[in-house]
């Protein structure tokens, strides 16, 4: 399992997925994730990431569901 920091991604997904940035930072994608344990700062990731990739954990608001971010 993973460690992710708590952020405002949680309410827009209730923790079923999250955006993971690719290795050269010119997007985002939308991936499944299943979530375990958590406490007031952190969500334990059991499923859906790889260590060492970086996520999105910002409120995706203004992402409006999309399933790529591109980064300009």
């Amino acid at each position: 399992a993973l460690i992710v920091k708590r952020g405002g991604f949680f309410q827009e997904t209730g923790g079923n997925w999250i955006y993971v940035v690719d290795p050269n930072s010119e997007f985002a994608t939308k991936r499944k994730i299943r979530i375990g344990r958590q406490n007031t700062n952190y969500y334990e990731v059991m499923e859906g990431l790889e260590p060492d990739e970086r996520v999105i954990i910002s409120s995706y608001d203004s992402f409006g569901g999309k399933d790529k971010l591109v980064f300009r």
